[in-house]
């Protein structure tokens, strides 16, 4: 309990709470004792329940002072003995004071002058019958506190490990964001700068306008780490389509996704990276006209990715696994998805590099997807 929840709780709209709650307490155990005393001697039932209620009404009166001295002196570290000694000892000055409440009340109902007993004796004779019992009630209170405070703070301790970790898993999603887009942007303009090079001046023009749509596609969604597949397969598409100016008739690109994986979210730039990766380690080393695949499939709650090239092979050292692009990939998808999902490499039967994505299949709704984009 923070120090502002303290003085909520000495409210009068918390004192009404506190007693209510003590009078309900009260209310189940006074019934017993009042039939218990009703049956021994059958008369003036509400007058019986009364007098059983009574004590559990004035600790229900005592329960704010009570609290705020809880929280004023909390037994835990590096004094806890000390304050839970100070608390055992301020449990036997709240009893005194209950004592105190209780006496007048008790006087009156039981009309003690009218048969002959002073207030001081009646006094002293409710502190021998109600002392032990009445500490035993504050020790009863104390622990019940103890043990929601200890709850709170763990759920408390428990919130802000979960909050850790998730800011700590943005700061790596970011970092690894922030790695891959001048990585992707410097990899674009070297293909656009080979057009120039190469003296072909309108398919650079042609280069510079897709890579005008490039930017802007990747600004937009800059701040999302999940993109729709169908906005991913157009950013490749872009960008395959600048390759091709570059290589001219030397690459053939088939894109292939499954109609019902269009809707799916996936890791912004999930493609991109496998894409150019089986260009520049696989097609930009064949001499003959090369070919590259990118498919989509849904199998179950699974939703794959496959780029495929048919250049010399990881074993001939064609498609590299540990660069800048597939690592980053790979890490981005164990930071988002954990285990269960990745990115592998092999080599396939008649020459080429498969890299195939798995990740679960999450699918927007395309009502959501208008209100989002509106």
């Amino acid at each position: 309990m923070t120090q502002g929840e303290a003085l909520e709780w000495a409210g009068p709209s918390a004192m009404r709470r506190v007693w209510l709650l003590g009078m309900g307490a009260g209310l189940l155990g006074a019934v017993p004792h009042a039939l218990r005393a009703y049956a021994e001697d059958p008369r003036d039932l509400l007058l019986k329940l009364a007098l059983a209620l009574l004590p559990y009404s004035v600790w229900a009166l005592l329960g704010p002072l009570v609290l705020a001295v809880f929280q004023r002196i909390p037994p835990e570290r590096p004094r806890r003995v000390r304050h839970l000694g100070l608390l055992l000892v301020a449990g036997a000055g709240f009893v005194q004071v209950h004592v105190l409440l209780l006496a007048p009340v008790l006087s009156a109902l039981q009309q003690w002058s009218a048969r002959g007993v002073s207030f001081t004796e009646g006094l002293w004779r409710l502190l021998l019958e109600r002392g032990a019992t009445g500490y035993f009630e504050y020790l009863l209170l104390l622990a019940a506190w103890l043990a929601l405070r200890s709850t709170r703070r763990l759920r408390e301790r428990e919130l802000a490990e979960s909050r850790l970790a998730a800011q700590l898993a943005e700061a790596r999603l970011q970092a690894l964001r922030a790695q891959l887009d001048p990585h992707f942007l410097f990899n674009t303009l070297n293909a656009v700068a080979g057009l120039v090079r190469q003296q072909r001046n309108p398919e650079a023009v042609e280069a510079l306008a897709e890579l005008g749509h490039l930017l802007r596609a990747s600004l937009e969604g800059r701040g999302d780490h999940e993109v729709l597949l169908e906005d991913e397969l157009e950013l490749v598409r872009r960008f395959l389509g600048i390759e091709q100016l570059r290589f001219g008739g030397h690459l053939e690109v088939h894109l292939s996704p499954g109609p019902d994986t269009l809707k799916a979210r996936v890791p912004a730039l999930i493609l991109q990276p496998l894409v150019e990766n089986a260009i520049k380690h696989g097609i930009a080393r064949k001499t003959a006209r090369g070919q590259l695949q990118v498919s989509t499939a849904r199998q179950g709650n699974r939703l794959l990715l496959e780029v495929r090239d048919d250049g010399p092979g990881l074993r001939a050292g064609g498609a590299g696994g540990t660069g800048i692009g597939v690592a980053n990939t790979r890490a981005r998808i164990r930071q988002l998805y954990g285990e269960p999902y990745g990115l592998t490499l092999e080599d396939l039967p008649g020459g080429g590099v498969l890299a195939k994505v798995e990740l679960p299949f999450v699918e927007t709704k395309t009502d959501m997807v208008r209100g989002t984009r509106g």
